[in-house]
């Protein structure tokens, strides 16, 4: 095989194992000298043990599965005299966290069940004396720095929040007018990509109408980007009134600093969605969709209904809007453009009689980001996804690529498992079409026999 099929092929082994485990994070943690992991998906109501570790001179190596804006991580440490010290690095979609110095200055922080302040705590880099820790775990960052406070003796909690680098936070005003309504926002490191929507329900035909409603990222983005915490009061004096006169909703979504592919939301309220279709894309080299809400009748509450015996009333049902999420993700994931077409009949209909709006969020995302079932944009020129130079620059030529070796060191458990029971159902395969034809012709040379005596 030429050097070029083999750097594809192993590129493209590479980022099928990649896509596999994008919801996939990775904690390295050495504590000086007792550490206990623990994993929450409910945002820490809830807690889970994954690992523990007594050697401070070996890494606790753990794999964290299913990761999402709820996930977070634990490492309960104790230090039993002489020195005490924690150190971590957590690698997720490609991108490494650190405990950083100052501890502030990254995700992890110490929880607040610890009697300990951030002023408390000293700060020695990875390579420092007595752990030279680079030299004995190469997973480790060398950007990572050992943490504790000036005690012995004692325990520290640290943790890890995933809400701030995984989905964008969305939210929405549907049961009154949004006019006067406050949304708060927060982000541990600033509030960075903001998008939203006033009046999605307006419709054609309405007074002053701006169909389908008024973006307001930039009102937001003037007043909150970059903040930890930001209140914003919509005002429509201040914005601007899409449709006065009618009762308007009001939806966002954004994203922290740690999300860095910002965010983006689009509405349909000209008339009733349903039957309607719509178009997102992705602009730029190797970026795809990935759908993070979809709402269908965010309005329900709020618009008057135009049939049955309440048609007319100001306020529409009690209904609340529906989750659509799923069905958007599932026609848009991973395509660089995609059409989806609005059907209640497919979708359910979340208050019949009313005339309902859509919005929706996502982000434009390279390929590995967008988990392998959604992934259906295969057909790219291959050319566009393989860097054969930066292939070669890193040491991958003929005859040096050990497809065992990526596939034990990189693929999940799940993955592997797959393989594995494939591989053991293409053996039996085989070995039942020899079996038959063994059968077959021993069943032939006895049947010739047979006619051979009569004979």
């Amino acid at each position: 095989m030429t050097t070029r099929g083999i750097a594809l092929a192993t590129v493209l082994c590479s980022f099928l194992l990649d896509v596999t485990q994008s919801a996939t994070a990775y904690s390295t943690s050495n504590a000086d000298n007792i550490q206990t992991v623990y994993v929450s998906y409910d945002s820490g109501d809830t807690w889970a043990q994954l690992g523990d570790n007594s050697d401070w001179t070996v890494a606790l190596e753990l794999e964290i599965e299913g990761v999402n804006a709820a996930t977070r991580l634990r490492y309960v440490v104790a230090d039993v005299g002489v020195i005490g010290g924690f150190i971590a690095t957590i690698t997720y979609r490609g991108e490494e966290y650190v405990t950083t110095n100052p501890i502030g200055a990254g995700y992890f922080e110490v929880s607040k069940d610890s009697d300990v302040s951030d002023d408390d705590l000293v700060y020695h880099e990875a390579s420092s004396s007595p752990w030279y820790i680079l030299a004995k775990n190469e997973l480790m960052s060398d950007d990572a720095y050992w943490i504790w406070d000036a005690n012995i003796n004692n325990a520290i909690t640290f943790e890890f929040d995933f809400e701030e680098i995984a989905q964008p936070v969305t939210g929405a005003i549907y049961d009154e007018e949004a006019d006067g309504d406050t949304v708060s926002m927060t982000c541990k490191h600033g509030i960075n990509g903001i998008a939203a929507i006033y009046g999605a329900n307006c419709r054609k035909g309405d007074q002053g109408s701006l169909p389908g409603g008024e973006r307001q990222d930039g009102p937001m983005k003037e007043e909150c980007y970059g903040k930890t915490s930001c209140d914003y009061t919509i005002d429509h004096t201040e914005i601007g009134d899409p449709c006065s006169g009618t009762v308007k909703d009001f939806y966002y979504a954004y994203t922290c600093t740690g999300n860095k592919y910002g965010v983006n939301v689009g509405s349909l309220g000209i008339s009733e969605a349903s039957g309607q279709s719509f178009t997102i894309s992705c602009e730029g080299d190797d970026m795809v969709i990935k759908v993070a809400d979809a709402i269908y009748g965010l309005n329900c509450q709020i618009t008057p209904r135009v049939c049955g015996a309440s048609a007319g009333l100001a306020y529409g049902t009690s209904a609340s809007p529906l989750d659509v999420t799923d069905d958007l993700k599932t026609e848009c994931n991973g395509k660089s453009s995609c059409t989806y077409n609005i059907n209640h009949g497919k979708l359910g209909d979340p208050c019949s009689c009313v005339v309902k709006d859509y919005v929706y969020t996502y982000q434009c995302v390279p390929p590995r980001l967008v988990t392998m079932d959604e992934y259906e944009d295969m057909e790219a020129d291959i050319d566009d996804i393989v860097d054969y130079e930066l292939v070669v620059a890193h040491g991958i030529e003929e005859g040096q690529v050990n497809m065992m070796t990526l596939f034990i060191n990189q693929t999940s458990i799940y993955v592997k498992a797959v393989v594995i029971f494939v591989g053991l159902l293409a053996v039996y395969g085989l070995y039942k079409l020899f079996a038959d034809k063994l059968k077959n012709k021993l069943n032939s040379n006895g049947e010739y026999q047979r006619l051979l005596n009569q004979v």
